[in-house]
């Protein structure tokens, strides 16, 4: 097969020309596209990502780090970027970390390996090893440093609306089930809530759950929280957590939302396919993956980005688990 030199010395033209065109760097004539096309058609010529990227300093390849795919809201945002990154000729390299702080590091390192142009990192546990990659990154939801913008909902005021919404509704004895404190969404989402209730003098109960989208565990969690059948409202940090309190409030004979109202955050699929369907605060998925990628893109192309929190509208989704 042959090589970009031998490319060029068939098309009577430099390599630093086939380059520019295979690229899509820099100006290249049409007759000369033609030429050069042609010559890597009779060769079968396939470009070398890697070696392209050496060259270019622009592998165009994003790593995208989410803590699991399994969770419908990821599996959504996943989807936007993606869909966004292939119209303007980038690709994804997905992993997986499960939040762990030492799967988290072990991905830099392969990232690192691959020459990425950029890393969306969600979520992320690590911060000091963020300082010694030299490439672009955009961070969701939690902070990394003071050199990386962050692009998040406002958990804070979705926090409050499912406060507002439950207390509309004539909830008076609420219980807010709340993530992992290292989760910087849910902590605000729990802030929101708590600071309404305090404006409307209602006390409400608070119950950590230290993980998000293990079934079995949330399950065992549910089964230590004492009363639960006095609530007449119940926040949950998020629609997969919900959908699990659903299910064990049914199993203990509680009606929905008869005798308790429930409401999730995130506005994930699932919500409108249980039954009754999940009242949620909805989380602008396909925007937020937008924007993250947009972000990433003017850096890794040398344009300025302001460093500062982006946050993004929430919106109560009303459906048949409130009155």
């Amino acid at each position: 097969m042959s090589n970009i030199r031998e490319i060029a010395e068939r098309a009577g033209v430099s390599i630093a020309t086939v380059s520019r065109y295979l690229n899509g760097s820099g100006y290249v004539s049409e007759k000369t596209k033609i030429k050069i096309q042609k010559e890597i058609e009779k060769a079968g010529y396939t470009p070398n990502a890697l070696a392209r990227a050496i060259f270019t300093k622009n592998s165009r390849t994003i790593a995208l780090m989410i803590p699991n795919i399994t969770n419908p809201f990821f599996n959504q945002m996943v989807t936007a970027i993606e869909d966004y990154a292939n119209k303007i000729g980038y690709s994804l390299f997905l992993y997986n970390t499960g939040d762990s702080r030492e799967k988290e590091k072990e991905c830099l390192e392969v990232i690192k390996s691959y020459r990425v142009s950029g890393i969306i990192a969600s979520r992320s546990q690590c911060k000091e090893e963020y300082s010694e990659i030299n490439i672009p990154v955009v961070s969701f939801e939690n902070h990394i440093s003071s050199s990386i913008a962050t692009v998040s909902s406002d958990n804070y005021n979705g926090g409050k609306m499912a406060f507002d919404h439950l207390y509309d509704r004539g909830c008076r004895n609420m219980l807010h089930i709340k993530g992992p404190r290292n989760f910087e969404a849910t902590e605000l989402r729990c802030k929101g809530f708590v600071d309404a209730a305090n404006k409307k003098g209602i006390k409400v109960d608070i119950v950590e759950f230290e993980t998000d989208f293990q079934v079995q565990i949330l399950e065992e969690y549910l089964k230590r929280i004492e009363n639960i059948k006095k609530y007449d409202g119940i926040f949950v940090f998020n629609d997969i957590a919900a959908a699990v309190v659903m299910k064990h409030l049914k199993g203990i004979g509680i009606s929905i939302p008869h005798q308790v109202q429930l409401i999730g955050f995130d506005d994930s699929f699932i919500g409108e396919l249980l039954y009754p369907s999940l009242t949620t605060i909805r989380q602008p998925i396909k925007e937020i993956g937008t924007l993250l990628i947009e972000l990433l893109i003017k850096q890794i192309n040398r344009e300025k980005v302001e460093i500062k929190d982006y946050l993004l509208e929430t919106k109560l989704i009303k459906r048949e688990s409130t009155l």
